[in-house]
Formats: structure tokens, sequence, C-alpha cells
């Protein structure tokens, strides 16, 4: 997600908290929680897409895993769950994600697929609870139950959450509900429960949903934003069951109410990606924390439907092996346009003293070829920029995402400091494609701020204006497409 432009950033912040506080005084519950959500809004909206890619692989960090008793009277056959980053500064305060699953005997395994929402770009602490048993009904036949009545399952979690607080370095502005796996409808019931018992106190800056089922309806509803992740197999399912009752149909009813809402759908039955082994659901979600009070989200490559040009041989690079193993790690990264990862790999084996210098040298010998390339390339790339500046259109993508990698690389290096290269780039920036992207931009932002005030007609007209405009520009711009991603998961809200 991209944030916004500060006065933009200004006006939907102001609007949002407005939208929340109809009628109502400073003093009302829950006003600072409404507050902050008015301010999210602002990060996490609009939506350019599908968040995540199916073309980065996923990273994570090392977790252990603890479980614990629940001190809760009438509580004692639940079991509480903890997951924190090994490693990871005990000085520094974490986010923390309170996950509902199914609940049930695999809850470990079930965390742990959890916790790869966690990554050294942001590491996360994870709580979990166990809350239903297996009954064995018949040979091969089981019945799942839960332990506890509700209201002592609220008991149970309240406590576990306090504990976390208490134990864990947890940043006490950055916890999350998420429901997943057959738990959506235990997060949505929990959070309304939290919201009914005590808004000024409510704990979580986000609830996050990935799957077919959760809350059907709006009453009670925390208005904090919402984010919702499904797969279209999951959405065809549906269909096939003739439910109206899906998290598409309430995202738009969150919306519509001027609460934020994100709806991710991706993915079909020839490339579902089911909860054990997806990591597209992981990527959405991660962006949403890592947005919220942490450090922003990690960049994923854009569309390639929305690239300008295309790769040629002249794209191509030199080398796909080589006879050093480290010569070919560096070639693997610069191959994935991780410039930054393949010169630090490269230089960090030629500076560790602990490689002897005779088996450094054929590394040595490609790491001068490959800064030579790296040299050669970035003029080449930057006369491809400078021609665009000249005729004020946008760059070829492939050029301009490469140079943008190569400057993230070698921008403290003193021969490239001596170039132009940070000029041009900054001047794409601002040229006349640039402006006229930002117009479309704040086209998208009004359009949002309409619809989160229940103006819809007025929204959709701006919506449909920007998905007649995608063509402009080379069709680079992802407002326009932004625009029509909305529109492919409009509903009537009645």
């Amino acid at each position: 997600m991209r944030k916004l432009l500060p006065v933009a950033a200004l006006l939907l912040v102001l609007f949002v908290s407005a939208s929340y506080a109809q009628e109502e005084t400073e003093a009302e519950p829950g006003a600072a929680v409404r507050d902050r959500a008015g301010s999210d809004a602002a990060l996490l909206l609009p939506q350019s897409g599908v968040g995540g890619s199916p073309k980065i692989a996923l990273s994570k960090d090392d977790q252990k895993q603890t479980e614990l008793k629940i001190e809760v009277e009438g509580c004692e056959e639940l079991r509480g769950y903890y997951s924190a980053p090994i490693g990871a500064s005990k000085s520094h305060k974490h986010a923390l994600v309170f996950s509902f699953t199914s609940g049930g005997s695999d809850i470990a395994e079930e965390l742990t697929d959890v916790a790869r929402l966690s990554s050294g770009h942001d590491p996360i602490i994870f709580v979990s609870v166990k809350y239903v048993r297996e009954k064995e009904v018949g040979e091969g036949f089981y019945l799942i139950e839960d332990m506890v009545e509700d209201d002592k399952l609220w008991e149970a979690c309240d406590w576990l959450l306090a504990k976390a607080l208490t134990d864990q370095p947890v940043d006490p502005t950055r916890c999350f509900l998420l429901g997943i796996s057959g738990g959506e409808d235990k997060a949505g019931d929990w959070a309304r429960h939290l919201w009914a018992s005590d808004p000024d106190k409510f704990p979580f800056r986000a609830r996050l949903f990935h799957g077919p089922t959760f809350e059907k309806d709006m009453e009670g509803l925390p208005p904090v934003p919402a984010i919702f992740s499904v797969t279209g197999f999951d959405v065809d399912m549906l269909k096939q069951f003739g439910t109206d009752d899906t998290p598409r149909r309430m995202a738009n009813k969150l919306r519509a109410a001027g609460i934020p809402a994100q709806y991710h759908e991706y993915g079909q039955l020839d490339d579902i990606g089911l909860f054990m082994n997806d990591e597209r659901w992981v990527q959405i979600h991660r962006a949403a924390i890592n947005t919220l009070g942490g450090p922003g989200p990690e960049e994923y490559p854009p569309d390639e439907k929305r690239y300008l040009g295309a790769p040629t041989d002249a794209d191509k690079l030199p080398w796909t092996e080589h006879k050093d193993p480290w010569a070919n790690e560096v070639i693997a990264m610069a191959t994935a346009e991780d410039w930054k990862g393949a010169w630090e790999r490269g230089n960090g084996i030629m500076n560790d003293k602990n490689v002897k210098s005779k088996e450094k040298r054929d590394l040595k010998d490609f790491m001068k070829e490959f800064e030579k390339y790296v040299k050669d390339e970035l003029e080449r790339l930057d006369k491809s920029l400078q021609l665009s500046i000249k005729n004020d259109f946008w760059p070829n993508t492939w050029h301009h995402q490469r140079m943008k990698a190569m400057h993230k690389a070698f921008k403290d290096e003193s021969w490239y400091s001596k170039k132009g290269y940070a000029a041009t780039l900054e001047t794409i920036k601002t040229f006349g494609p640039a402006q006229r992207d930002k117009a479309r931009k704040e086209k998208m932002f009004e359009a949002v701020k309409l619809e989160l005030a229940g103006k819809r007609d007025e929204a959709k007209k701006i919506y449909e204006t920007l998905v007649r405009d995608k063509s402009e520009d080379g069709g680079v711009s992802e407002w326009p497409h932004a625009a029509e991603y909305r529109l492919s998961w409009w509903d009537k809200v009645e």
C-alpha cells in the first residue's frame, strides 16, 4: 500500500474522524479508538490492488513456541500459546497478533503457520488459545465442541492478552486480532464483546481475516480497520452454496459505514494456496501490520500488466552461472533484481577474514567484472530515462525498476555520487507524467473520502472516470488500476 500525500492524508484523517463522530462529543466512549482509526485510514486507503506478489519468496524469522496454563477459574482445560521471535531485541517493543484458528488439536501447527507473519523487517509476538475438543462419537467420527461457553472463553482470552502485555516486549499500540482457519467467527465475537465492555480500552488496532467465514452483521462492531483476504476458490465455493454472506459483502458494508476496510481476492482453482502452504495471505496481512505503527510495508514489484515496454536481450544479465559458488549466489540475487543483496553478499565474503585469500580469488575476479557491468548498465539505464524525460513520457518500467534497485545498492559508493543518476530518478518523480499521476492520485483520495462518507454514488463516478483514463501515459499509473480493482468488488449496500 502507498502512503498519501501529506495534505491529502490530513484531509482524509480529518474526514474519517468526523464521520465516526456523528453527533458525538469528545468524551464519548471509544473516541480515542475512533480517532486512531481515522488516522489509520490515511495509511491503509486507497487500496491499490491485491497485496503481495506471487513472485517474491516469503522471508520469515525463527520463532519459539510456548504452551501455558490459563489461570482462570473454569478454564483449566484450555491452553494458551505464545510464539516469539528468537533473538529479537527485548529492549524493542514488538507488534502482537492474537490469532483465533480452529482452536483444536492442531493449534501448535496452525500457530506456526500464522507466525510466518513475522520477519526481521518487523518481528511479531503471537498469542493463541486452544478452546475446542474432539469427542469421538463413532468409529472414525468425531464431534468438535467448545470446551467452555463464550463468556468464559472471553475471560481466558482477556487473561492471555494481559499476560502477554506484561510478560512480553509488546507495543500496546500495535496489537492485532486475526481470524483464520475457522476462527474468524470467534475473533469477530470477541471483538464485539471487548468493544461493548469498554470501548476506551479496546486493545486492537485492526482486525484481520483470512478465509470465507466471518461475522455477518454490523451490530456492535468496533470501528477499527478490517483487512479481508480470500482465495478465488473460496469465493467460488460460497457461490455454489448460494450464500450472500461473503467477506466481499462485509467489506462493502464497512466502507459504506465509514469504517476502513481492505478486500483482497486472489487465486483461482488452479493456483489456490491452501492454509498450510499459502504465502499470499501472509504478505497481505503482514503489510497491514507493518504499515500501522511499524517500519512500513515491504516493497513488492508492480504488476507486470502495467509495465511499459518489454525486456530485450540488452536487458539480460551477462552471466547465468559461475564456477565459484559464492559468485553464483551473487548472480542469483542480481537475476532477482536484488542488487543491494548481491553487492552486500559479494563484499561480505571478500571482507570475511575467516576466508583465506586464495579461496576468494575467483570471487575477487568476478566482483571486479560485476562492478564494471553495474557501471556500464547504469549509463545505459540513465540514457533511457533521460530520453523519456526529454519526450515527456513515462520511462521503460524495466529500466526504471532496475535503476531504482541499483540506486539503493550503490548510492553510498564514491563513484556513484559523482554521477547524476540520483538526480535523474528525482526528475522522474516530478516531470510531466508524474504531475498527471499526482492528479489521478488525488482523484482516488477524493473517491475514498466520499465513499467513507456514505456518498457512494459520487465516489463510484470518480472511480469510473479514473478507469476510463487508465491508458493515459502508457497505462502505467497505478491509480486507474486501483479504481478498477475497487469496482471489481463493488457491491450494492442496502
